[in-house]
């Protein structure tokens, strides 16, 4: 059975969205991976090395685990999709969140953050957070997001034939990582074509 049948089936018969985004997203095979396993463990070593974690708290997302973007629709391309990793490490999430409040004095300072379309993505950083995700394209510019830029700059450039660009979130736990992960399944599920 593969991800999407793996959702599909699990819908039908009533399991819960965060159970099924357990099973899908935690345990079944990156789809992206499947023969090229040692490029996926040479891309979770290196990160695991970078933020000196366990190997096993770093978990792809998104169209390269399932093999289809549920936010977009379209499915994995090789050379323009990207992957998005996932890392589930309450020491790590809780060590940016304390670099980006010291930074942002407490949040009185929030110059730093990045401003989009005009405004401060300080709003959406404290959204996220709330919900147990660190994503580090919302912290404030500064020495920390320079190095976080730089790795995964020179990590996607090694990769660039599978994909356009390699990026991480830090989930506080791996329930914030679950529900996250049923939002994207709930999105699928509402958005699939009948059969």
């Amino acid at each position: 059975m593969n991800h999407l049948q793996a959702i599909d089936q699990g819908a039908k018969v009533g399991v819960p969205y965060h159970e099924i985004a357990r099973k899908v997203f935690l345990t079944y095979p990156t789809q992206v991976f499947v023969g090229a396993e040692e490029q996926q463990y040479e891309i979770l070593n290196e990160i695991s090395e970078f933020f000196s974690i366990p190997i096993m708290c770093i978990h792809v997302v998104g169209s390269a685990k399932t093999g289809k973007s549920f936010h977009k629709s379209q499915d994995f391309i090789p050379g323009s999709s990207d992957l998005d990793v996932g890392i589930i490490d309450s020491s790590l999430f809780i060590k940016h969140m304390e670099l980006v409040f010291t930074q942002s004095k407490g949040y009185f300072d929030r110059t730093s953050f990045p401003m989009r379309n005009g405004v401060s993505s300080f709003q959406d950083y404290i959204s996220y957070l709330s919900r147990g995700i660190f994503r580090p394209d919302l912290m404030p510019v500064g020495p920390e997001r320079a190095r976080w830029n730089d790795f995964f700059g020179r990590l996607s450039g090694k990769h660039n034939k599978l994909f356009r660009s390699i990026s991480a979130a830090i989930y506080l736990s791996q329930n914030f990582f679950e529900q996250k992960q049923r939002s994207a399944i709930k999105n699928y599920l509402q958005n699939r074509p009948i059969l």
